[in-house]
């Protein structure tokens, strides 16, 4: 064990994640100078292009770390007037001889504000307080977005099993976006082998406690609620008491969240020489018997959460090791290149974690270190299902398809559920990574005993296998220097810019055998929902469609008191978007969801001014509205 000095028990459990990208310009040419003519949005570099590149002057370093093959890491981000810019990171690999080998990143040349900075961070976090209660660890950020050069701060609070985000404009106070940053995953296990883990004991009370010698890992319980947690402790220091179906006081599940959230802190050092989660030494903390019947578990920004499943197919996740490093990797990507939950970036960050989740399996199989399992490229097989090896688990990188997920960029999911299907489309990217490591086809261009063949897109492609040592390297430095926002396209462009020398053909060819080619369009940050106007023209309108967790009003000054809104278009989701007409002291005269059938006048407003606010939810959206006159009431 690294970084330990501390106490080893016996525990008997039971059952118990070379080209430059085209951005939307083309290639940066380099000065001979070194002087900037820097490329604008998403991009990777390599090779020369790489060594001419020179940091623009707006942009700081936020961490620097130096990879197992002696390369320099270091990540920058992008400022304009002390406003920190959404997706604007750069992260640079450079060689022992001080060469730059990669550029890795996104930037914005040229951005200006474009609203005023009114209100302090102070002024921001009360207003989401009002929105969302006290409760949690509060951070406020300053940032821009590249799209508008609208300034607004980033707003968060981590709580227990949630982590509410706000977005709220600078100048007006209004929150432009809400969403939950939380990073759930899916599993459940205890296999019944014997472990040794990390305890102390208490010198008052004598008793045994999950928690290492020097505070590195510790595992509370949440004794089957969701309000508050305990340090697991223990007479004796044998930890082999348990209920039917491992609830309450149950010790097996605690003993496999120590004991593999030591083996997963090791993997990250051993195999990248990183310092735990946030690669500085954080504390590594797990808390078990969340909630009750509760198949999944979670890393809410500060620690990991385990359910105890249903006790049928669905065990006590911390007892699959490829859970408890999925959820762990979802803190490394917090902390690297911090990928968006939502949509391609979301589906990436999902990715990631199933990658690191499945290579920590092989690890530790190859030190001993879980003998009751068997590495594989399933996701949650020791906890999902477990009983039916051959379709146990709940996502399968060789296969994707096997559960529903897709293997190839045509079939990507496009709906908006489940955050615009992170979960499900991260199959691309997880096969994409198989493939590199194993080398081959496309499962998908061939028929199963299971299902049928899904594409004959890129199914000439063969791929040559690169091994797991070298894939994960590669894929580790690629996706923690991705920029925020970062697509499909990104995540190619980025593992093929590190891959390097003969290693970049296979690298190249896993993308090209799950859709991603080269010359792909790289990602984008993503739009507002939607943008209100506190000095709104007719017409009055929302984009159509709107998008998902929007809360925005557009205020129109008639001149006169006495008029009503015409609509000619009004299509939201029914009983779970709104649009609320209101007067000018802010008294909301109607409340409209749904789709009207034909136009229509709103009820009429008897001071000079009137606004409409539209406001949507997580999921599903609509055309939105349409004012295109008001009319004399």
């Amino acid at each position: 064990m690294r970084h330990r000095s501390l106490t080893a028990i016996s525990a008997s459990v039971l059952l118990a994640l070379s080209t430059l990208a085209t951005a939307s310009s083309s290639t940066a040419e380099p000065s001979s100078d070194r002087t900037a003519t820097h490329p604008a949005g998403s991009f990777a570099l390599s090779g020369a292009d790489a060594d001419a590149f020179a940091l623009p002057g707006d942009v700081r370093e936020l961490w620097s770390a130096t990879l197992p093959d002696g390369r320099t890491q270091t990540r920058y981000q992008q400022y304009v007037d002390g406003a920190s810019v959404f997706g604007g990171q750069l992260t640079t690999l450079t060689g022992a001889s001080g060469r730059t080998e990669s550029v890795i990143g996104a930037y914005f040349p040229g951005l200006e504000a474009s609203n005023q900075r009114n209100l302090g961070k102070g002024q921001a976090r009360d207003i989401v307080e009002k929105r969302v209660g006290t409760r949690g660890q509060w951070s406020t950020t300053l940032r821009i977005d590249p799209d508008t050069g609208r300034q607004f701060y980033q707003v968060e609070s981590i709580r227990d099993a949630s982590r509410p985000v706000r977005w709220v404009n600078a100048g007006n106070g209004k929150v432009i976006k809400a969403f939950d940053a939380i990073a759930h995953g899916e599993g459940t296990g205890v296999k019944g082998d014997t472990k040794t883990i990390l305890t102390s004991q208490d010198a008052g009370t004598g008793r045994f406690a999950l928690k290492s010698a020097d505070g590195r890992q510790a595992t509370y319980t949440a004794a089957n609620t969701t309000k508050s947690a305990t340090l697991m402790t223990d007479d004796n220091d044998l930890w082999d008491y348990n209920l039917p179906k491992m609830i309450g006081d149950s010790q097996a599940p605690g003993v496999d969240a120590q004991y593999y959230a030591n083996v997963v802190d090791d993997f990250y050092g051993d195999v990248f020489g990183r310092n735990s989660i946030d690669g500085q030494g954080m504390k590594i903390i797990s808390i078990v018997h969340w909630d009750r019947n509760y198949c999944n578990a979670f890393w809410n920004g500060s620690y990991m959460t385990y359910g105890d499943g249903d006790g049928k197919g669905c065990l006590p996740l911390s007892g699959g090791l490829d859970v408890d490093g999925h959820e762990l990797t979802h803190g490394v990507t917090e902390f690297t290149s911090g990928l968006i939950y939502e949509n391609e970036s979301g589906a990436l960050n999902e990715a990631f974690s199933d990658m690191m989740g499945n290579t920590i399996e092989f690890y530790a199989a190859k030190k001993g270190l879980d003998p009751a399992a068997t590495p594989d490229f399933r996701i949650g097989e020791d906890v999902i299902n477990a009983s039916t090896p051959a379709t146990a688990g709940f996502r399968n990188m060789g296969d994707p398809a096997e559960f529903g997920d897709p293997d190839h960029l045509v079939e990507k999911y496009t709906g908006t559920a489940d955050s615009g299907g992170v979960h499900s489309n991260s199959g691309i990217a997880n096969h994409a990574y198989y493939l590199t490591v194993k080398g081959g086809q496309n499962a998908g261009c061939k028929a199963t005993a299971l299902r049928p063949a899904t594409h004959t897109e890129d199914c000439g492609v063969r791929v040559p296998a690169l091994g797991l040592d070298k894939a994960a390297q590669i894929y580790y430095a690629g996706f923690t220097s991705l920029p925020e926002y970062a697509n499909f396209c990104d995540a190619r462009n980025a593992t093929v810019a590190v891959a390097g020398g003969k290693d970049t053909k296979a690298v190249a060819a896993g993308w090209d055998a799950v859709g991603v080619h080269k010359g792909c369009t790289p990602g984008t940050p993503p739009p507002p929902p939607c943008v209100g106007d506190a000095t709104a023209s007719l017409p009055i309108e929302s984009p159509h469609p709107y998008g998902n967790m929007g809360d925005c009003t557009w205020t129109y000054d008639n001149g006169t008191a006495g008029f009503s809104f015409h609509f000619t278009l009004l299509d939201l989701e029914k009983d779970y978007d709104y649009v609320y007409v209101k007067d000018g002291n802010g008294t909301t005269l109607a409340t409209y969801t749904g789709t009207a059938n034909g136009e229509f006048d709103s009820p009429c407003i008897t001071t000079p001014t009137g606004s409409v606010q539209l406001v949507s939810d997580p999921a599903v959206t609509a055309q939105g509205f349409t004012v295109s006159s008001v009319n004399p009431c």
